[in-house]
């Protein structure tokens, strides 16, 4: 199962890869995955109805009790099938329905991508790996809607589709946490196993199926499904017919034997399935389009499984199940009989159709005998649902009989209204008088779509086999009486009679409704109260924010102050209290060093120039660093000294373009305010350490980070092991923030017009007549200065040297790719100092994106390839050897990391120094020299950044 999973996400990437040279047969590939996989699915399916059921288990985050747990029963092997034999199918479509011309390489990854999440979705038992497949199917459905994207339509589509379902997914991960809280784990069988009966676990039910009703476009959030339309045919057919919006339907049906008894489930369901069923109906009789037809058709049958589905019984589980994978067959194939019609005849308009069954037969053929299912005509696969849905409604006569009739009467008028509209799209598009001339026909669209409607005949003489299959989940169920089994006849039934009663309203309503031609008029008051609160959610965002953010850095900076002050501040002052275990200092030097802080804090606040106030604040970070060199912190005073360092090389490199004072008039008493605040919070920072230290209830776990630095990380130094092993993905998320600072800054400083004097002219190093130490240096003498560019030509390659050092013996000692990396940037902006921008050209030559982009490559690759090789994400390896002359060498594969993080760290620095030197050194010139046309020379070296 997981590598049916897998196979499909890797098919999507090599599918993408493949597509330029390929074209729209690469969609071939994941067919015949699909395919594949969907005839060993069936294999398992004499198992399954026999009861067994197969599990897979990779240990995912077993310290939150999280696993990539897959579970294959019943309910799991029928939505299975629907993905990949459905699914299948619809590849092969896509490689005659797409122009290998216009395809977009990224079609089939998105598409192979959908299905891997659905598969991964369905046969999920640990409901948070659920949940990602469920998020994953989400933006899947938002790139595929909105794949044109230059369509301002297909934007808002995909844009309502992302929101609606996302929303509903929010809601169903807060059910699912309210559900652990009470069961204690996240498995769905467990939960079934002992289903919890407290209010909260009632309320985390209820979550659920408000994200299944959004999935599934049920009322309230029908008005999304419609407009996802605007997505092509193939995907249309499956994300919107066949697969994703059975996603709804398929937790409610794994839900429903644990919750079927809450107060609200049955009537609830039954309502609000009723409602979208006969809304989706009346609506589809009025569409033009015959996708959108079709569309509303599906929200309509989506309304007819949450009803069945919501009686609550063994037979109307057995009949959902069922109408489940009739729905996936029919709908499919009617989807793709109206791509091959739009690509035949260039429009979907039913003013525009009529009579091409005699120039397209087979696909008027399948189309009617989908249509036939849809409507419940027999002997298709629809038909055999319905029967079975009308039989479930009624066959209670107890509690449940009110409840029963009503869906009963529902089912029947939804059934008079499938047939209406079912007549409409089949009558209006392929009889009557031929209005366009097809111009092209491809006999490969209507393979798909012929099989499908072939299989929906197939399936209806399977009756007994189906349910077998269905009988191991309908059994979980703990109301009503055992299912019959399913079969074309029963004799003369009540559920015939009101079938038969249902195919005459429905033809009666088509030729008294269904051949009007009139465009639709009115949205749909849901969408319209979607929008409009849209609408006015964009005016809060407006006026919140131009009332809030008002653009004064320090107001906001004080408004955060004062809420951390005043909230939790409070609460802690109330509980803080020096014990006995709390010890204020453990040296002199300590105090000596708050002292110094203290003091330079204080004399930053009442000073107004700029360059003062930078090196108080160093001074401040200088103290800091020796605070934890006298508590016992190599590691951290070397981070925080450098970080010191590269902080006040970067201040003073902007202060050029800033002026010498803060302001030039008296400073005010309000300083005195804001330094008060920032010693309250201070206050409140050192309360809730105190706080936090005498709240210990069980032993700290950085106890045992003695013992586990060796034998997890195989290093002695704690700090580089907990950085690269213990806790790698928050140190691979940190550099990827120092990776997007220096971009950005990169980007706001390069992405300037050209103007004269842009460009970097090479000047003879060292000017006429003068020797210099370095071979860029400044040619212009008064900006020379011989000592630093001496003392940076001795200095420079040592601290490289020590760069690298600290690089290789981080894991044992103070050091690591980070104080390594920030090393080699203060060694850079060293040597921009003495020798200006084109001495830094001159010490590296080339891009900082380049150095930035194989760092982040080396630290995620260094990650994940443990996993190839059966081992877990981010694992280390120790690798020993003895070599000639050197002797004992280990290596620790963490080092990859490290030099990952030694590149990033490098890039960055780069990329500050040459946008804040030399960038705003460039700046400078362009602003004093005449600016001629545009593009008369050449940007400065750095990061390749466009306008």
């Amino acid at each position: 199962m997981l590598l049916t999973v897998t196979i499909l996400a890797v098919l999507g990437v090599v599918g993408s890869a493949l597509s330029s040279r390929m074209g729209r047969f690469v969609f071939l590939l994941p067919a015949a995955a699909s395919l594949a996989a969907a005839a060993w699915f069936g294999i398992q399916g004499p198992a399954v109805s026999a009861g067994a059921v197969l599990q897979e288990r990779i240990e995912w985050m077993p310290a939150l009790g999280i696993a990539v747990d897959l579970r294959l029963g019943a309910l799991q092997w029928l939505l299975a099938m629907v993905v990949l034999a459905v699914g299948g199918l619809i590849f092969v479509y896509c490689a005659w329905y797409f122009d290998s011309r216009k395809l977009a390489p990224r079609t089939v990854g998105l598409l192979t991508g959908f299905a891997a999440s659905m598969l991964l979705l369905v046969l999920s038992d640990d409901l948070i790996v659920l949940t990602v497949g469920w998020e994953l199917t989400t933006v899947f459905s938002y790139l595929l809607v909105g794949l044109n994207h230059r369509s301002a339509s297909n934007r808002r589509a995909a844009q309502t589709a992302l929101i609606v379902t996302t929303v509903g997914g929010l809601a169903m991960l807060t059910g699912i946490m309210l559900l652990e809280s009470q069961t204690g784990t996240f498995s769905l069988a467990a939960t079934l196993a002992d289903p919890p009966r407290t209010t909260t676990a009632a309320w985390g039910a209820a979550l659920m199926v408000v994200g299944a009703l959004s999935k599934s476009a049920i009322v309230p959030f029908q008005y999304w499904l419609p407009g996802a339309m605007a997505a092509p045919t193939p995907v249309s057919a499956f994300l919107h017919a066949a697969a994703m919006v059975k996603a709804g339907i398929f937790l409610i049906a794994a839900l429903e034997p644990a919750f079927v008894e809450l107060p609200w489930w049955r009537w609830g369901l039954v309502s609000l399935g009723i409602v979208t069923m006969l809304l989706g109906a009346v609506r589809a009789m009025r569409q033009l389009d015959i996708k959108v037809l079709l569309a509303h058709g599906t929200v309509s049958q989506l309304g007819l499984l949450v009803t069945v589905l919501g009686i609550g019984t063994h037979a109307a589980m057995q009949a959902g199940l069922t109408l489940l994978a009739a729905h996936a067959v029919f709908k499919a194939a009617l989807f793709m009989v109206v791509g091959a019609v739009d690509r035949a005849t260039g429009t979907r308009d039913l003013r525009e159709l009529g009579g091409l069954a005699r120039r397209m037969p087979l696909a008027a053929g399948a189309a009617v005998v989908a249509a036939a299912s849809m409507a419940g005509i027999p002997p298709a696969i629809g038909f055999l649902g319905k029967e079975a849905a009308l039989d479930a409604a009624i066959a209670d006569t107890g509690e449940l009989a009110a409840l029963g009739w009503v869906a009963f009467v529902g089912i029947a008028v939804g059934a008079a209204l499938t047939v209406a509209y079912s007549l409409r799209f089949v009558v209006g598009t392929f009889f009557g008088d031929l209005v366009t001339e097809p111009k092209r026909r491809s006999p490969w669209l209507v393979v798909a779509p012929v099989v499908l409607a072939l299989a929906g005949i197939v399936l209806g003489f399977a009756g007994d086999p189906i349910s077998d299959l269905l009988h191991p989940h309908v059994e979980l169920v703990p109301a009503g009486e055992d299912a019959p089994h399913l079969a074309l006849w029963h004799g003369v039934t009540i559920p015939l009679i009101a079938s038969m009663l249902a195919w005459l309203a429905g033809t009666a309503a088509f030729l008294a409704l269904g051949r009007r031609r009139r465009p639709p008029h009115g949205a749909d008051p849901f969408e319209r109260g979607y929008h409009a609160s849209m609408r006015g959610l964009d005016r809060l965002a407006v006026e919140v924010t131009s009332r809030i953010q008002t653009g004064s850095l320090p107001l906001h900076v004080a408004t955060i102050m004062l809420a951390v002050v005043a909230l939790p501040g409070s609460a802690l002052l109330l509980q803080v209290g020096l014990g006995d275990d709390i010890r204020l200092y453990d040296s002199v030097g300590q105090i000596g060093a708050a002292g110094i802080i203290i003091v330079a804090a204080v004399l930053a606040t009442t000073t107004r120039g700029r360059l003062k106030a930078f090196m108080l604040v160093s001074v401040v970070g200088y103290g800091v660093a020796l605070l934890f060199l006298l508590h016992g912190a190599p590691d951290l005073a070397l981070t925080q000294v450098l970080a010191e360092t590269v902080f006040l090389v970067i201040l003073v490199l902007v202060l050029r373009r800033l002026p010498k004072y803060f302001t030039n008039r008296p400073l005010r008493a309000a300083r005195w305010l804001r330094a008060l605040l920032g010693a309250m919070v201070g206050t409140i920072a050192a309360a809730a350490s105190i706080v936090a230290l005498q709240s210990r209830t069980a032993q700290p776990i950085s106890e045992a980070f003695y013992e586990y630095a060796y034998t997890f990380g195989f290093g002695e130094n704690i700090v580089n092991v907990t950085l690269v092993d213990i806790r790698v993905w928050d140190t691979l998320g940190e550099v990827s923030v120092v990776l997007a600072a220096a971009t950005g800054v990169a980007s706001l400083i390069f992405v300037r017009r050209p103007v004269a004097g842009s460009g970097v002219l090479r000047p003879t190093p060292g000017g006429p007549g003068r020797r210099t130490w370095l071979r860029g240096a400044f040619a212009d003498a008064e900006l020379a200065s011989p000592v630093l560019e001496m003392m940076t030509r001795l200095l420079f390659p040592v601290m490289m040297v020590a760069s690298v050092y600290f690089l290789a013996v981080g894991h044992n000692l103070p050091g690591g790719g980070f104080i390594g990396g920030l090393v080699a940037g203060v060694a850079l902006a060293v040597r921009y100092l003495a020798g200006g921008r084109d001495e830094l050209l001159e010490a590296v030559p080339f891009d900082a994106g380049k150095l930035l982009g194989a760092g982040m490559a080396l630290a995620v690759l260094s990650v994940v390839w443990p996993v190839l090789i059966g081992g877990r994400i981010g694992q280390s390896y120790a690798l020993e050897a003895v070599l000639p002359l050197i002797g004992e060498v280990k290596l620790v594969t963490t080092l990859f990391f490290d030099v990952g993080v030694w590149l990033i760290i490098i890039g960055a620095m780069l990329d500050f120094v040459r946008s804040l030197g030399a960038g705003i050194d460039l700046h400078g010139e362009q602003d004093v020299a005449p600016r001629p046309e545009y593009g008369s020379d050449r940007s400065l070296p750095g990061r390749e950044v466009q306008a």
